[in-house]
């Protein structure tokens, strides 16, 4: 039996370290079986709602995949877990799920975040705003460099809002999203990620210009067109 009560951690966090070892011991390779959840539950004799509880955490990490019925069991994960973020792709260090969930909650904080920025920019703001949104052009064929040059622009805007609980949430989503990216790349092809980025950036140029103005009704319905088509 292995133990599992290892210093400063849950069951179920100990039990999770114990599969990466399995996979790391066994050299085992994406879509491999690393073993049947009652095999590994007996062996390292904890309860069924502790495994349950360790599966869960490993899956939201993308280590593993869960299958169920014959032939299932605990399967290695594809290496690189992705998040889909518009037509581009966040390949994530460690925990899909959650920043999939980040991704959510910013994209309804957003249009407030753009209508305070409209209201409240100073002169201060509008000169960085004005210098970010022309950046922004020569990075639109880096879909790297392009994502993240528009999230420093959101993260102006941000700042701006005077609603301190409003602002520090959606920038702490902003924070866990580009800490957890490791890149960013394009889901189509060379051609078709040029035409859609060329519409992401007259959109935030727009958004930008907007916000510049204090145009608090341009920026709303900007606003609503960024939320549909999240870069």
């Amino acid at each position: 039996m292995v133990d599992v009560a290892l210093s400063g951690m849950t069951r179920a966090e100990a039990v999770g370290q114990h599969v990466r070892r399995l996979i790391a011991e066994r050299g085992l390779r994406p879509g491999e079986l690393i073993g049947t959840k009652t095999n590994i539950r007996e062996s390292v004799g904890v309860a069924k709602a502790t495994m349950n509880e360790a599966v869960r955490l490993l899956e939201s990490q993308g280590v593993v995949v869960a299958r169920p019925g014959p032939g299932g069991g605990l399967f290695v994960a594809q290496h690189d877990p992705v998040v889909k973020l518009g037509q581009s792709l966040l390949t994530v260090g460690g925990a899909p799920v959650s920043v999939a969930d980040a991704v959510v909650v910013r994209e309804l904080l957003e249009p407030r975040i753009i209508v305070d920025a409209a209201k409240h920019r100073t002169q201060d703001d509008i000169a960085l705003i004005t210098t970010q949104s022309a950046a922004l052009t020569d990075v639109v064929d880096d879909p790297n460099a392009f994502v993240h040059s528009v999230w420093e622009l959101h993260r102006t805007f941000a700042r701006i809002s005077p609603n301190r609980i409003l602002r520090e949430t959606y920038l702490s989503m902003l924070r866990f999203i580009d800490a957890e990216t490791v890149r960013i790349s394009s889901v189509e092809e060379e051609a078709d990620h040029r035409r859609y980025k060329q519409g992401r950036l007259r959109l935030h140029q727009d958004i930008a210009e907007a916000v510049v103005a204090g145009d608090v009704s341009a920026a709303a319905d900007l606003a609503r067109q960024h939320s549909l088509t999240e870069e």
